[in-house]
């Protein structure tokens, strides 16, 4: 598409440097304007705590009278796992109870899939945020023995919560 290799390459590392930017901007923001766990975690009745045998559930808690952003809490029974995934918005999450594992993945544009990268443990009270695209392709799962529960916040209304979030990729 480009006939030009690199003309537009500083544009593309300064918008790079402004969505990271603006990543760790929304997690701190989430950070500081929250309420704690227990609060959160009051917005669920305790039936719907305990999630589904057939898969994770969202439940949405919060639109935006705006329509910026939508906020959901997820519940995942343990083995429960989300598809590879990066973003069609900015996300951002908090762990409430229990531990997430997240696999990161690093796209691979020539092949046009995502190749595993690295991982973490997340555990009640943190917090992560990454911006739209492909920088940060994740799985978010539950290995533990115990329900876990997270608080996603997207950047978009509820409307389109269930197809304008995670974006799919194939995995080498």
């Amino acid at each position: 598409m480009d006939g030009r290799p690199g003309l537009f390459a500083p544009l593309s590392e300064g918008m790079s440097s402004a969505f990271a930017a603006s990543a760790r901007m929304v997690a701190q923001g989430i950070e500081a304007s929250l309420p704690d766990a227990a609060t959160l975690l009051a917005l669920l009745p305790e039936a719907l705590r305990e999630g589904s045998a057939r898969g994770y559930v969202r439940h949405l808690v919060h639109a935006d009278p705006l329509a910026r952003y939508s906020a959901m809490l997820i519940v995942w029974r343990p083995g429960q796992r989300s598809p590879v995934h990066g973003h069609q918005t900015w996300c951002a999450y908090r762990v409430l109870r229990g531990t997430l594992h997240e696999r990161h993945y690093r796209w691979d544009a020539q092949e046009r899939q995502a190749r595993p990268c690295g991982e973490i443990t997340r555990t009640a009270g943190d917090t992560f945020s990454v911006p739209a695209g492909l920088r940060h392709i994740h799985a978010l799962g539950n290995d533990s023995d115990e329900v876990a529960v997270s608080l996603h916040i997207y950047g978009v209304d509820q409307e389109h919560i269930g197809s304008g979030v995670n974006l799919l990729v194939d995995v080498a």
